[in-house]
């Protein structure tokens, strides 16, 4: 039961993290009159408190799953390890993002970098924490890059539902141009990250591990299966000037967080219950 709700609260943890960085990095990079203010900053505060509510609960869940005892010794394995660093940084950039005063320009950077800090968290965690240094660099690229593709895509929906169609349409275009080589890079450091933790001369061992983590292989190839068709089929029709590609263009951008909703839970089930408790 412990370890389930630590599942839920990952998964929220990871919801949070990724969306309301994802946004900030994706504002940044997209940089479009289509993007609505004040969605994003709904969605930056949305996901820091989720983000902060499921540190906490995730760490006292840890204390309860290491034996309940509010003693010296449980606090320095819950506190004083990885875990800890990473919870810090969780609430830190969680905190500065929700205090982020997004009528000021000049704080764009500051919020880039807070947003990279919370990000940081997830080198010092789960699977993570058991790696190098360049590893944990690696993990820490492939986190911030679909935070990323998460971000824009709350952006993109929100633009194709309330943008008019030269705004929006300029705005898929810029994402598509970005995407290609972002989702290049998320793949190439997801497979690095897999030759990293899968000692393959020991499958039977780990045999649980490559079983959830060939469910997540899944959903991400039904992923990516649909931004190509996006990038191939829909991003030409709405650059025509075609009104049913932007309703087909949300309808298929809903199925695609719907997919990154999974991707995260199976993550969360994956770290939660194949990781050591660190």
């Amino acid at each position: 039961m412990l370890d389930a709700l630590a599942a839920v609260a990952r998964c929220l943890l990871y919801v949070g993290a990724l969306s309301c960085a994802g946004v900030i990095f994706a504002e940044a990079t997209l940089r479009s009159a289509a993007v609505d203010q004040q969605f994003l900053r709904t969605i930056v505060r949305k996901g820091a408190l989720l983000t902060i509510a499921a540190a906490i609960a995730g760490a006292f869940l840890l204390i309860f799953r290491l034996g309940g005892q509010f003693d010296e010794a449980t606090f320095s394995a819950v506190f004083a390890t990885s875990s800890g660093a990473a919870l810090c940084l969780q609430l830190a950039g969680a905190g500065l993002l929700l205090a982020s005063d997004f009528e000021d320009d000049s704080q764009r950077v500051m919020r880039i970098g807070t947003a990279a800090l919370l990000l940081t968290s997830f080198a010092f965690g789960g699977h993570a924490a058991v790696m190098g240094p360049a590893e944990s660099i690696v993990a820490f690229l492939h986190v911030g890059v679909a935070s990323w593709w998460i971000g824009s895509l709350w952006l993109l929906h929100r633009a194709c539902k309330v943008a008019d169609r030269p705004a929006s349409s300029a705005l898929v275009a810029r994402f598509s141009a970005i995407a290609t080589i972002m989702v290049g890079a998320l793949v190439i450091a997801g497979l690095i990250l897999i030759g990293v933790l899968i000692d393959f001369a020991a499958l039977s061992e780990i045999l649980p591990y490559v079983q959830i983590l060939a469910i997540k292989l899944c959903v991400v190839a039904v992923l990516l299966g649909i931004a190509a068709y996006n990038r191939i089929r829909l991003t030409p029709r709405l650059l025509a000037g075609e009104g049913a590609a932007v309703r087909a263009l949300q309808r298929t951008i809903r199925a695609e967080l719907g997919l990154v909703g999974t991707i995260l839970a199976v993550t969360a089930v994956l770290t939660t219950y194949t990781s050591p408790h660190i």
